[in-house]
């Protein structure tokens, strides 16, 4: 079934795809992506087919890109999208996930993406992702991202980018933190990353919900 079928997506030249692409638009890419393993054919299919092949597929999946990121099978598709995609689709998929950068990055799938986007998106993309970060304010502030269960390796993966000047940043909205957000082990855990030492409190020192 399904399984052979993305065998054959990866032995098969990509001029020999067409009809599987046009299965998909007719089945519906929002259907296909949100299945279990259906998401597994348009990843083999972006893998192996050409841009001017899946052109009309990917820009449909390129505008749901913030809807199928928070999916627990879309969010593949727009990972293998990230990673596979031609530099301006990538760029096209970041644009998308923007105005929503914080709640994604506290996001249970959704921060894989945003992690992925941080590793794929080139300079430009990762300066976006950066600025839509720091620039948050109040239940997306870049500290109670950091203090959330998935937001917080998010905030760890700045420090992957080796600039001075973001992990600066972070370390300086990690300081200026409220000190309730010090009980987060996930907020300790990112503190110590960046080489902080926070005041002790006594406290609960669960997890702080997305």
């Amino acid at each position: 079934g399904n399984h052979v079928l993305t065998k054959v997506i990866q032995v098969m030249p990509s001029a020999a795809l067409t009809t599987i692409i046009e299965q998909v638009e007719c089945k519906g890419y929002w259907e296909v992506a949100r299945h279990s393993f259906g998401c597994r054919v348009l990843e083999r299919l972006i893998e192996h087919c050409k841009e001017d092949q899946m052109r009309g597929l990917i820009d449909r999946l390129v505008g749901s890109a913030e809807e199928l990121c928070r999916h627990k099978f879309g969010n593949f598709v727009i990972q293998h999208l990230l990673e596979h995609g031609g530099e301006q689709r990538r760029a096209a998929v970041v644009e998308r996930l923007l105005p929503h950068m914080s709640y994604l990055s506290m996001h249970r799938t959704a921060s894989h993406v945003v992690q992925q986007a941080l590793n794929y998106g080139g300079v430009e993309g990762q300066l976006a992702i950066v600025r839509a970060l720091l620039n948050a304010q109040g239940s997306n502030a870049l500290a109670v991202v950091a203090a959330s269960r998935y937001g917080s390796y998010v905030v760890e993966e700045l420090a992957h980018l080796r600039c001075t000047w973001v992990v600066d940043e972070v370390r300086r909205h990690l300081t200026e933190a409220p000190l309730h957000l010090h009980r987060s082990a996930a907020f300790k855990r990112v503190a110590t990353a960046y080489g902080l030492s926070l005041p002790c409190e006594s406290g609960n020192t669960n997890e702080d919900k997305p």
